[in-house]
């Protein structure tokens, strides 16, 4: 019971603050099982975070599709270029060692705390400007539940690339792909802040999916149930509050708390993963 209630506990902490932040919160979950079942074969630990994680993106796309914020047809399409890397990536992790992939993801990690630290640039409306829209550039206007009108212009098609390399990399770590997807939609393709999370929220449903599926047809499923399912009970709770969250509240400060937090598991991963890798 417990153990129960410890997981319960622990899913609803990743379920808001990842869906707070759109990252869906594969980012805490897989380093965290690693860290706790340092026996087990990565494929395993990634197929659980996963699990957990589509159902966190399904709780979390289902508040943000209340709220009007997604924009269905770019992750539609996204997620679609996506799949087949992301099929790949769960294949690749289930041929490499505990070792190796604890270092690379400790080092993953290490760049992600970087990338958070320094925070996300003020969004740019280009929907003012008077050029004519640009080549490989699309325009979207959307108004949310509350009214706000987010009408803007953004780099579709260098999305559409990046995207499918981004699916191979979230499904091979087991992540989900949210702390690689937001910061794509913000910095690189320019999508306002709001739109960018929920919207990464639904792609990482579709990816997601197409992981865990590909996961199941492996058998990597068949194990960690009792982990699986107090975990997934909490991210569907604690990711509606994520949402509501998101909308409301500045998490600068939280952030900054959170990538000390990664900064000294990404340090325990790398330090254990060394030490499997020298034995």
């Amino acid at each position: 019971m417990v153990f129960f209630l410890e997981f319960l506990l622990f899913g609803i902490g990743v379920g808001i603050f990842g869906t707070m932040v759109g990252a869906g919160g594969g980012f805490i979950l897989t380093p965290v099982l690693l860290l706790i079942f340092p026996g087990r074969p990565s494929e395993i630990i990634t197929a659980t975070s996963l699990s957990v994680v589509a159902l966190n993106a399904l709780s979390g796309s289902t508040a943000y599709y209340r709220l009007g914020r997604i924009d269905i047809k770019t992750s539609l399409i996204y997620g679609l270029m996506a799949s087949p890397w992301v099929v790949l990536g769960t294949i690749v992790t289930s041929h490499m060692g505990r070792g190796p992939f604890d270092i690379l993801l400790g080092l993953g990690l290490m760049a992600l705390c970087i990338s958070l630290f320094r925070g996300s640039p003020p969004p740019v409306d280009l929907s003012q400007s008077e050029e004519p829209l640009k080549r490989g550039w699309a325009e979207r206007r959307i108004v949310d539940s509350e009214g706000r009108v987010y009408h803007y212009r953004f780099r579709f098609k260098l999305g559409i690339g990046v995207s499918t390399g981004l699916g191979f990399l979230a499904s091979f770590f087991g992540i989900g792909g949210g702390p690689l997807y937001v910061p794509l939609m913000i910095r690189a393709l320019r999508i306002p802040v709001h739109i960018a999370v929920a919207t990464s929220q639904f792609l990482i449903l579709i990816t997601d999916s197409v992981a865990v599926f590909s996961h199941y047809l492996q058998g990597n499923l068949r194990t960690m149930t009792d982990v699986i399912i107090p975990l997934a009970i909490g991210v569907i709770g604690g990711a509606q509050a994520g949402a509501v969250i998101s909308g409301k509240l500045k998490s600068e400060t939280l952030t900054r708390i959170f990538v000390v937090l990664l900064a000294l598991i990404s340090v325990r991963l790398l330090y254990q993963g060394v030490g499997v890798a020298l034995n």
